[in-house]
């Protein structure tokens, strides 16, 4: 008999594991629908949430390499959060002031630019 259909001690275990998975994937979807306004099987969505505000992707350049990246942040960037789309976001954050880039990384060595919208 499957374990699943078994009345015994192992057919509860497996079966309480697999409702422990499905509300785990239901409750990451809510997340990523409330958080990014976007499903969780779409690509990065265009606007970043960090700092209680929202982020627009820069159009020009598309992707920027570590170097450019350091450039326009003016210093080191720092990991300070990790995307619950599994892409970590990484960003340089001066004193207690938001940043006003924000880097998504793509590849090894690129970078995608987020800004901060002005107006």
């Amino acid at each position: 008999m499957s374990p699943v259909l078994a009345s015994s001690r192992a057919g509860n275990f497996v079966r309480a594991l697999i409702v422990i998975g499905l509300i785990t994937i239901v409750f990451r979807e809510l997340y990523l629908l409330w958080y990014f306004h976007t499903p969780a099987w779409t690509s990065r969505p265009n606007e970043i949430r960090y700092c209680r505000s929202y982020y627009e992707r820069r159009d020009n350049p598309p992707d920027v390499s570590t170097s450019d990246m350091e450039s326009l942040a003016g210093g080191r960037v720092k990991q300070v959060m990790r995307s619950p789309v599994l892409r970590p976001i990484a960003a340089y954050k001066p004193a207690k002031a938001c940043p006003r880039y924000v880097f998504a990384k793509v590849g090894s060595d690129r970078f995608v630019v987020y800004t901060f919208p002005t107006g």
